[in-house]
């Protein structure tokens, strides 16, 4: 088609052809969507990238006065949410020196760790000091140490390990 045939194409004409080449394209974009937009996996939800807000959350406190027990019992603690299937997120908190124990404890209680684990003397006394207000309900407690406190469990220190700690840890019961 020339130009000057073009000047001879009727009105109509020329709106029929016109919409023959605009239902052309849109046929060619559906079937494009249609085969681009098929993937099974697209309609699944993706997975999600952390597990943190629905493992368990162990929490070491320890006190700014030095414990020869904190290395281990955080090596042990790590290397238990470490192990391949484990479901246990562990955070370390040190008890500042001019807190109030007890708050601070119950602010690891608001912060949902399900198992506290202390070691220091701070530490210790914090936990003893919540514990004597009464136990929260839902949180075990440890304490690493040689004597045993009221409402937690004792681990020596020198028996501190990743197993000896899943139980504790990984139960549903609390002390």
């Amino acid at each position: 088609m020339t130009a000057t045939s073009a000047r001879h194409l009727s009105r109509p004409r020329l709106w029929t052809l016109l919409g023959a080449a605009a239902a052309t394209a849109a046929g060619v974009v559906g079937v494009l969507v249609w085969l681009l937009g098929s993937d099974p996996t697209a309609a699944r939800p993706p997975q999600p990238v952390s597990h943190v807000d629905t493992a368990t959350r162990a929490c070491l406190l320890t006190s700014t006065d030095s414990d020869p027990g904190v290395a281990r019992t955080w090596a042990a603690m790590r290397q238990l949410a470490g192990g391949g299937t484990s479901s246990v997120v562990v955070q370390r908190y040190r008890l500042p020196a001019e807190a109030d124990g007890a708050t601070y404890v119950n602010t690891l209680v608001q912060l949902r760790c399900s198992t506290i684990v202390s070691t220091g003397a701070g530490a210790r006394a914090a936990v003893a000091k919540t514990l004597a207000a009464g136990h929260p309900r839902g949180v075990r407690f440890a304490v690493v140490a040689d004597r045993p406190m009221a409402g937690a469990t004792q681990v020596g220190p020198e028996s501190v390990s990743a197993r000896a700690l899943a139980g504790l840890i990984g139960g549903r019961e609390r002390p």
